[in-house]
């Protein structure tokens, strides 16, 4: 009898443990009951993650993942944003009830481990990558939570692909807005102002020691006295939309200055900054009543080639061009990739470049492929399951391909708060969800 009331208590407790961890990861927005797989001809309700969870292993000063449960289980959530790493390897997070959701793949998307840091670290707003979340690779990861008002932003990192975190802070730092790591020790953190006093004034902060420690090394003078500074230093005005390092030396930083694209580059290690004159010329791209840049993108191992969309912008729809560069941003040359107008509402940019020729982008249900950096697109055979996702989930977050076969996108439909991560294998073809 106590053999089979102990046999009994510990289905009950497995049964516990594992309806706890499904209620932890539901979206502020619930939605149907968890699938188990995903078939071609069944209608998707929400991301569904098969989670497999090593035995933690906390040690001293760092914050365990969030859940604490082991084996495997079926969750439902909501991703905002992702990064592939290889061509089966990738993180994808989102956020719920401002506690970070962050989940790592080395399957192709078959099973996920849950690496989020301590759910008592709050995350108000949904990280995006390179601007609060960077990884160099499955084991070396950073997170930054801005200040919250407290006049200390938090910085996370790991060593062991999230098994566990360690925290440090950035002392009287402002809202962080990039950063980039150019190998396991050495990074840098680009902060903007936002009080009456430092409105825009930026900030450079660097690490030698993988986030351990943080130094700054360049600020924005907050009068217009010391001139000398002024003009080795980013911008007072404008506005970052990303930060890249080819090398402990060399980086390159985008902005929106004076209401047109700039670019600004170091070759100090972020201690000076000079403006690009070969990164925007105006009257190269007409018909536009304002700008938007991205944060460059790499397209090579060493960061030396790499590419900046800019969208041109003009009765709430845009235009996307490319920058693209060669030498690590030295210098910087033109493509009109004659891709049409794009409602905003539709979501971000839904283009993405392997190397300095050939991309992809999505052009309603149907995937264009270009192999001379966008002067053609060639559309690929339409894919049924890509067709069908997207007239529920209209809203494209994401696009990225890591090699000619294998690439993920990500939709969304935001009034309905859900999402899908979805996946290629050859190239653009055809389409699942992960």
């Amino acid at each position: 009898m106590f053999k089979w009331w102990c046999n009994l208590a510990g289905c009950l407790l497995t049964a516990g443990l594992l309806l706890t961890a499904c209620a932890s990861e539901q979206p502020a927005d619930p939605v149907s009951s968890l699938q188990t797989q995903h078939d071609e001809g069944m209608a998707e309700e929400g991301q569904t993650l098969t989670i497999v969870n090593p035995e933690p292993s906390p040690s001293p000063n760092t914050t365990s993942p969030a859940e604490a449960e082991t084996g495997e289980y079926q969750i439902q959530t909501r991703l905002t944003d992702f990064k592939l790493m290889s061509d089966t390897a990738g993180l994808a997070w989102g956020s719920t009830r401002s506690e970070l959701r962050l989940y790592t793949t080395r399957d192709n998307g078959k099973t996920w481990t849950n690496i989020s840091p301590s759910s008592s670290i709050q995350f108000p707003n949904n990280p995006q990558y390179g601007k609060d979340l960077f990884f160099k690779d499955l084991d070396h990861g950073w997170v930054v939570r801005d200040s919250l008002g407290s006049g200390e932003a938090i910085v996370l990192r790991t060593t062991n692909g999230g098994g566990t975190w360690k925290m440090t802070s950035l002392p009287k730092a402002d809202d962080v807005s990039s950063i980039y790591f150019v190998n396991e020790q050495r990074g840098w953190i680009l902060t903007v102002g936002d009080g009456a006093d430092s409105i825009e004034a930026k900030a450079v902060y660097t690490t030698a020691n993988g986030g351990a420690t943080w130094e700054k090394i360049m600020s924005t003078p907050l009068l217009p006295t010391d001139t000398s500074a002024a003009n080795h230093t980013l911008p007072k005005l404008g506005k970052p939309d990303g930060m890249m390092f080819t090398d402990q030396k060399n980086g390159y930083a985008t902005l929106i200055e004076d209401g047109a694209p700039t670019l600004y580059v170091t070759v100090d290690g972020g201690h000076r900054w000079t403006k690009s004159a070969s990164f925007f010329d105006e009257s190269k791209i007409t018909g536009c009543t304002r700008f938007t840049t991205t944060a460059p993108q790499g397209l090579n191992a060493s960061g030396t080639a790499a590419w900046v969309a800019v969208g041109c912008g003009g009765e709430g729809a845009l235009k996307y061009n490319g920058y693209f560069t060669q030498d690590a941003g030295k210098h910087w040359s033109l493509a009109l990739l004659g891709l049409p107008w794009q409602r905003e509402e539709d979501g971000g940019l839904s283009t993405t470049f392997l190397n300095s020729q050939e991309g992809w982008t999505l052009q309603k249900s149907v995937i264009m492929h270009t192999v001379d950096q966008g002067k053609t697109w060639s559309p690929l055979p339409e894919s049924r399951k890509l067709r069908e996702v997207l007239a529920d989930y209209p809203e494209v977050v994401k696009l990225q391909f890591h090699s000619q076969k294998t690439g993920w996108l990500l939709v969304a439909n935001h009034d309905k708060k859900r999402s899908l991560l979805m996946q290629t294998q050859d190239g653009g073809v055809s389409w699942h969800v992960l």
